[in-house]
């Protein structure tokens, strides 16, 4: 029970001064969420041609990987706050357009400028997330702003169920939902990160920081990235029903949602590679057992299904917790570039290549993939572990750490020095 006492407290510090920042992501994820989705329907019922609409949507992730690359540039020019504002404020107006034309030609480039917008948002996001963040706490800030992203994606799928007869209603309420996201953040009490100096970095430099981190964001990306895109095509091919399959993809997202907090707490208060090794043995067992096991349904189905979820859905936000112990702030948000962008290379592959194994040798080649990627990151982190058994931690304690008592960041607007502090300073001295 104290053990439960202790969890809760660290979780209430952590959570009370990140309100602001969390509300705000979890509106961007809900408006990106139900963009995505209303835009792939509308597609599809406009009879586009599938060719076609399989490279106007390729073009979101194009411009999201240019982002991650290139990005980071406004962002320590002008800061974070000013680069989410004014690229949020950007990804509302492009979300307009939609209803003025759908020339092929200005999809391409709306969904384009749309993944280069969501990601320099997300990349503005982390890199704050992670500069505020303590070695000691960043597992567990990471896995509270994994599931802030997964509840804000989930209820933007609602809208789908908008009556929307002239395609106009549903693409002016995400317009608002991303303006209303930049209340809180424009808002927010906590302290943007310093951006009078910062250091450039390249994929080289991210890997050689933290190989076993870089690796793991890339099969973070080809698990995540084959879940989605084919775990209802490998549902159903083994014999599942319609509503089977529902449930296989639904509570695969439901157990990554729930060990989000748990995992990254633990990853907190012990070496992150250990917990990253062990992630990914669980998955060399769960994988054959779920593919055998789950075609009987029931709760052979849920459990297998919601432990494969929870080990796929946690390896990204510890291994950039991991990564992040060993940068300093100077470094950040070039560095969450590079991992964005190796998760992203591992989300873009991982489904061509599973996909490809599919066809040639059957739909059990998918959870063979969950054994085969794991084992691989087994053994590469062994040897790392083996070379290198103890971490040079940089950092430990920012300048500015996170605050651990509530900021009250929507009404307590000014920090300490504030305009007002020195007006009354000020009205002092001349009265004295």
């Amino acid at each position: 029970m104290e053990i439960l006492k202790s969890f809760w407290a660290t979780l209430k510090a952590v959570v009370s001064p990140l309100s602001a920042f969390l509300t705000g992501t979890a509106l961007v994820c809900c408006g990106y969420a139900s963009l995505n989705s209303t835009f792939g329907l509308r597609l599809n019922l406009s009879n586009t041609p599938m060719f076609l609409s399989g490279f106007i949507l390729s073009c979101y992730y194009l411009g999201s990987i240019t982002a991650s690359v290139s990005a980071y540039k406004f962002i320590n020019k002008v800061g974070n706050i000013r680069a989410f504002s004014a690229f949020t404020s950007l990804l509302s107006a492009f979300v307009l357009f939609h209803i003025f034309s759908e020339n092929p030609f200005l999809l391409v480039l709306l969904r384009f400028g749309e993944g280069y917008c969501i990601g320099t948002i997300n990349l503005c996001m982390e890199s704050w997330l992670n500069t505020r963040a303590t070695n000691k706490n960043r597992g567990l800030i990471m896995s509270l702003y994994m599931v802030t992203t997964y509840l804000g994606s989930g209820i933007g799928q609602l809208s789908l169920n908008i009556p929307d007869e002239n395609g106009v209603l549903v693409y002016v309420l995400i317009s608002v939902i991303f303006s209303v996201a930049l209340i809180p953040i424009s808002l927010t009490a906590l302290p943007a990160p310093n951006i009078q100096i910062f250091k450039s970095s390249s994929i080289k430099e991210a890997f050689r920081l933290s190989p076993v981190g870089f690796v793991c964001c890339i099969v973070s990306g080809v698990l995540v990235g084959s879940f989605y895109l084919l775990g209802t095509i490998y549902a159903s091919s083994i014999g599942m029903s319609i509503k089977d399959v529902s449930l296989f993809m639904s509570f695969g997202v439901f157990g990554g949602l729930l060990a989000q907090i748990p995992l990254g707490r633990l990853s907190d208060l012990t070496d992150r590679r250990h917990v990253l090794f062990y992630i990914c043995c669980a998955l060399g067992f769960i994988a054959p057992a779920a593919d055998f096991l789950i075609i009987k349904g029931g709760w052979y189905l849920i459990i297998l299904t919601m432990l494969l979820g929870a080990c796929t859905f946690t390896l990204y936000p510890i291994s950039v917790s991991h990564v992040n112990d060993l940068v300093s702030n100077e470094q950040r948000v070039h560095i969450s570039g590079m991992l964005i962008l190796a998760q992203s290379i591992g989300l873009i592959s991982g489904p061509i290549i599973v996909s490809a194994g599919m066809s040639l040798f059957g739909p059990d080649f998918f959870m063979v993939a969950y054994f085969l990627f794991p084992t691989f990151f087994i053994i590469f982190t062994l040897n790392r572990i083996w070379k290198k058994p103890d971490i040079n931690y940089v950092n430990v304690t920012p300048t500015h750490p996170m605050p651990t008592a509530p900021t009250h960041a929507f009404t307590d607007l000014a920090t300490h020095n504030s305009l007002l502090d020195k007006a009354k300073e000020l009205f002092s001295e001349k009265k004295h």
